[in-house]
């Protein structure tokens, strides 16, 4: 060896990294990537991850994560390229294993994901993101049941993951643990205040519990950053019905025809909290449109509209003034809507019938969820939505 070479390792700081390695600033970018999508600030986590790539160019790992990330916000040709990346990996590590399962996870293989995350964990029990993954991983399987274990590990071993908490928040939904999905939901908030979409859940999970008051605070939260968004607008309808503040269900379902005139339904049930406020010419214009509309729906909007043109009383007189808080008994109108189980069945259904359907899977890395040009949601996990105190038509 000789004089000049001994000098340099001599002289080389303690923290410097083998050959090929990322440098120190790349893997302090990327570490902070991590917690930053552990804490849903995933637009933070995007420059994080940027960042480390961009002082390691190829780095498989740091790809992977960030394709998981670019996935969440809806960039899908991006997270698509970072995913064939992460696939190249040839893990020996339980951060390489919970990379290439989060590509895995990207590219929808499933059962490669399971088995990555399951290695990721079996090298480190006490890997968080091995635990969240696999649980995540399971749960966009359809198997979610099991993926409650892993995503409890997960929470147990990092309390502030809020990832982990929305997933598992999500997964409770589906089993219909409402009460235990809107206090997942509760604790994002507390970890992340600025993330508005846990509003929109938690919303979604207090109107299944008929904490109808809770689940308008959530959804005013929600709406005040989405002004625009059709599906919010149309579920604060709701629970502004049954909160028998039927102007305002008119006024959000004035909105919801505005960003999509063709949906028929909003017509109808604009229609019914028309009638019930007393305006029997406006009810009878929308309950018109929306068999114009939806005619697959005919029988039942002709039957509202027979009701109301007859004089019957089975759409209901105008009422008081409508309470700014619950009443003892919400109001009870005929209800038109898609997949309206019949009250007998409501224990049995898990779709609701006044939910617009939502392309997105509750799984972050099941679909993609926030929009790539402003890093904001695009859609919200696909909840369930149980019956309320309306009495549908089916």
């Amino acid at each position: 060896m000789n004089a000049a070479l001994s000098l340099s390792l001599l002289l080389a700081p303690a923290w410097a990294v083998k050959p090929g390695q990322p440098p120190r600033d790349a893997q302090k970018a990327f570490k902070s990537g991590v917690t930053m999508c552990e804490q849903v600030e995933f637009e933070k986590a995007m420059e994080r991850f940027n960042k480390a790539l961009a002082l390691f160019p190829g780095w498989k790992t740091a790809a992977a994560y960030r394709a998981m990330c670019r996935w969440t916000m809806g960039d899908v040709a991006g997270a698509s390229e970072d995913a064939e990346s992460g696939l190249k990996l040839r893990p020996n590590s339980t951060e390489s294993f919970v990379a290439r399962g989060k590509a895995r996870l990207v590219t929808r293989d499933y059962d490669g994901s399971v088995e990555d995350f399951r290695q990721a964990v079996a090298l480190d029990p006490e890997s968080a993101e091995g635990h969240f993954g696999l649980g995540s991983a399971l749960s966009a399987k359809g198997d979610r049941q099991g993926a409650l274990p892993p995503l409890d590990n997960a929470i147990r071993l990092s309390p502030d993951f809020a990832a982990a908490l929305l997933v598992r928040g999500t997964v409770k939904d589906r089993l219909r643990d409402f009460h235990g999905a809107a206090k997942d939901y509760s604790r994002v908030l507390q970890i992340n205040p600025h993330f508005v979409w846990a509003h929109f859940y938690r919303g979604k999970s207090y109107r299944e519990v008929k904490a109808y008051a809770q689940a308008l605070e959530d959804f005013d939260a929600f709406i005040d950053e989405n002004p625009a968004r059709e599906d919010a607008l149309y579920l604060r309808s709701n629970v502004k019905f049954l909160l028998q503040n039927y102007q305002g269900c008119v006024d959000d379902l004035g909105k919801v025809i505005d960003l999509n005139p063709k949906r028929g339904l909003a017509y109808s049930n604009r229609g019914q909290a028309r009638a019930l406020l007393g305006d029997r010419e406006g009810a009878l214009a929308d309950l018109r449109k929306a068999l114009e509309l939806d005619p697959a729906k005919r029988d039942k909007i002709q039957a509202a509209i027979n009701s109301l043109a007859g004089g019957r009383a089975d759409i209901g007189p105008a009422p008081a003034p409508a309470p700014s808080r619950a009443p003892k008994k919400p109001g009870q109108a005929i209800v038109i809507d898609d997949e309206a189980p019949a009250p007998r069945a409501r224990a049995e259904r898990a779709e609701a019938a006044l939910e617009p359907k939502l392309t997105t899977k509750e799984d972050l890395g099941a679909e993609p969820a926030f929009k790539p040009e402003t890093g904001k949601p695009a859609n919200p996990p696909a909840n369930n939505t149980g019956q309320d105190d309306a009495v549908f038509i089916r």
